[in-house]
């Protein structure tokens, strides 16, 4: 199956967004923050998927500051130097994709003030 993890869309959206924002380090809040998929995922699928990337280079897990906080990762900088071009198509993907809600969420708030009108 030549490798391909079952959390393999998962795994892409949260290494895309890892790459679009940039991040020097992640941690469960900043997932379920992410994308639709992201935020769906529970806390041991965080963990397989952190724990993926771990294996794969892309984190480096930290302790959480307390006994019994979720451990954080940190981001391997050579992520974000050798997946620069995908980092800004990344980038540039979520931003187009941002305007065009933004731009339907304005075009139904005028209909309906037209219809009120």
């Amino acid at each position: 199956m030549l490798g391909l993890s079952d959390d393999h869309e998962r795994l892409t959206a949260v290494a895309g967004y890892i790459l679009a924002h940039r991040l020097e380090r992640i941690t469960n809040r900043d997932i379920q923050r992410g994308d639709r998929a992201m935020r769906k995922l529970e806390r041991q699928d965080i963990l397989s998927i952190c724990d993926q990337l771990d294996a794969l280079g892309w984190l480096n897990k930290t302790p959480g500051l307390r006994p019994t906080d979720p451990p954080r990762w940190d981001v391997n900088p050579i992520c974000h130097a050798m997946f620069e071009q995908r980092a800004n198509t990344e980038a540039e993907r979520r931003w187009r994709d941002r305007e065009t809600i933004l731009e339907m969420v304005k075009g139904e708030a005028g209909g309906n003030q037209e219809d009120q009108g």
